[in-house]
């Protein structure tokens, strides 16, 4: 299983520096972060996007508190040169569709940030 080691320089800053952002302007929320697809795989293409899971720690994320992830998303995303994508899902989303196979899928292949 690959590690957050296993990513480039670039592509471990842009990680990080969205979590680190997400904690300052979101303080209130609790993130845990997985990175997946091809870069979690090590078969991205230069131009490939960077599949992100958000995981937030509430039973219902309001539609302004994910707006705010994404703005967020879009400004690390100008600034590092990869395109961050995220999935963000809440304790009642799990709930609900935690049996697709996106997620175990993303539970096999994802490196934890």
């Amino acid at each position: 299983m690959r590690t957050i080691a296993d990513l480039s320089r670039s592509e471990q800053r842009g990680v990080n520096d969205l979590k680190q952002a997400i904690g300052r302007r979101l303080p209130e929320r609790r993130v845990r972060m997985t990175v997946f697809g091809s870069r979690a795989r090590g078969d991205a293409e230069a131009d490939s996007d960077m599949d992100v899971l958000l995981e937030v720690d509430t039973d219902r994320l309001a539609f302004p508190d994910k707006q705010r992830l994404r703005e967020i998303a879009s400004e690390i995303s100008l600034a590092s040169g990869i395109i961050l994508s995220l999935l963000v899902v809440d304790r009642q989303t799990m709930r609900e569709r935690g049996d697709f196979s996106l997620f175990d899928d993303i539970r096999d292949e994802g490196i934890a940030v």
